[in-house]
């Protein structure tokens, strides 16, 4: 069913994950909008109210991209900055603690964040090409080498040729940009495409 008459939506993102609903839109414009359940902040507006129509997140007009993980946001504006809100039981949210968000704030003072993926982790590339993450990590799938739990964004590594990331609630999938594709965390259902059924903490090539 069509939402509303307009026509200037741009990148969708939504998460359907344990009952709970969540959408989110950057229009054409670089206002955020947002709707769905929000037991946990995570729509950005300030509360905890459940919205059945879209409601615009402030003001600005500089939203570009973002990823909707389990009650949880991170989002990056147009001058390269990170901004993330809603539950925080892990430190998915990069601030350095585990409280909950009802609204943006910034993840530290970078202005070159380039691409995000959010669930009860968070992984995030910058222009640089370095790969960084924090929050849940008991399955290895922050690719530190280790299954202990972080709450601000610590580079996986010291590599500078990573291109894209999308994660998981136990694990990651990345490429570079040889293009070669890489997986870390749980193995189950050999969901890491390594021919087993192992858990790795480190990224390793497909």
């Amino acid at each position: 069913v069509q939402v509303g008459s307009l026509t200037d939506w741009g990148k969708t993102t939504g998460k359907y994950s344990c009952g709970s609903v969540v959408s989110a839109n950057v229009k054409t414009d670089g206002t955020l909008w947002t709707w769905g359940q929000n037991t946990e902040g995570e729509l950005g507006d300030g509360s905890t109210t459940q919205r059945k129509s879209p409601v615009q997140i402030g003001s600005l007009t500089n939203w570009s991209t973002l990823s909707f993980g389990q009650w949880s946001v991170a989002a990056i504006k147009t001058d390269g900055t990170l901004w993330s809100w809603g539950k925080n039981q892990y430190g998915e949210l990069g601030l350095g603690n585990t409280t909950k968000y009802s609204s943006p704030v910034q993840v530290g003072s970078a202005t070159n964040w380039a691409h995000i993926s959010m669930n009860k982790s968070m992984w995030a590339i910058n222009t640089d090409g370095e790969l960084y993450t924090c929050g849940l990590n008991d399955e290895g799938q922050l690719g530190h080498g280790n299954t202990t739990n972080l709450s601000t964004l610590t580079q996986v590594g010291s590599l500078t040729d990573w291109r894209y990331i999308d994660g998981t609630s136990v694990s990651c999938i990345a490429t570079k940009t040889d293009y070669t594709l890489w997986a870390w965390g749980s193995g189950r259902a050999g969901g890491l495409g390594q021919g087993n059924t192992t858990d790795y903490s480190s990224p390793v090539q497909i």
